[in-house]
């Protein structure tokens, strides 16, 4: 046994202690990815990140994305956050798992501090990237950290949410839910300009759709609300009446609300 602990700290002790010649020059080049973000250009980030990179998301159900997608998630931050500072990084030479020795990739802990730019609020979390190297190039990469909760947590203390309920006839439910996952349905809801989220669901017990929708401002769903009334060419509230108990009568709309919580 004493043996078998021998062997392993000096494996440890190797494979942390031989250097990788591309090791130095791959850690300043995921420096200079993490100084897109400090410094809100993202040319450091085009300049640094292979096209056929393959990045695993922190973003909720995201999983590993292509480069285009990686660029998107990069620009949110970019445009989003203001003040942002990678702080007390630790950089460690990455292993090759089948060797145990250093294969050129970098490891990094931080923890990340800025601020929104909508709303002012501050963020300041723990997280952990890691960086795999070709030509010069990031050819695959991690961010481990909660994104969901931090943009959760800089968000505006006051959103602007609208109920809506259908009242469904019975037996209708499936008809309906085919008018509401159409491309004229709660997709068009959701990219009108000044909604930013929508959420539906249906309530067995009461017969009842709802649907959740999150607005920049009042004023914006109003628009909305007016051309889905009057002008939407799909038509999608025509189609809607008849299968609604009541007809019109059959939709309520929560809207100008406030106290808003989030907990």
């Amino acid at each position: 046994m004493k043996k078998l602990l021998l062997l392993l700290l000096i494996v440890s002790f190797t494979a942390c202690n031989t250097s990788h010649p591309d090791y130095e020059a791959n850690k300043k080049l995921a420096q200079k990815w993490v100084e897109t973000f400090e410094t809100q250009n993202m040319d450091l980030w085009e300049e640094v990140v292979s096209e056929d990179v393959i990045d695993v998301s922190p973003m909720y159900g995201m999983g590993e994305v292509d480069y285009a997608s990686s660029k998107q998630v990069a620009e949110f931050y970019v445009n989003s956050y203001t003040d942002v500072k990678f702080n007390n990084p630790v950089w460690l030479p990455g292993i090759d798992t089948l060797t145990m020795k250093p294969d050129g990739s970098v490891r990094a802990y931080g923890v990340w501090t800025g601020k929104s730019i909508s709303t002012g609020r501050e963020f300041s979390m723990t997280s952990y990237h890691n960086f795999d190297f070709e030509g010069g190039k990031i050819v695959r990469t991690g961010e481990y950290f909660d994104a969901t909760g931090m943009v959760s947590a800089v968000g505006p203390v006051q959103r602007n949410v609208i109920v809506v309920t259908a009242d469904i006839k019975k037996g209708k439910y499936e008809s309906f839910q085919k008018l509401m996952k159409s491309d004229a349905g709660l997709k068009t809801t959701r990219n009108y300009e000044g909604c930013n989220h929508v959420e539906s669901f249906y309530n067995d017990e009461t017969n009842k759709y709802v649907v959740i929708e999150h607005w920049d401002s009042y004023e914006q769903y109003n628009a909305y609300a007016d051309w889905r009334f009057n002008e939407d060419p799909s038509g999608l509230i025509k189609n809607m009446l008849p299968l609604l108990n009541g007809g019109e009568n059959g939709i309520s709309i929560y809207s100008n609300n406030s106290g808003y919580g989030y907990y």
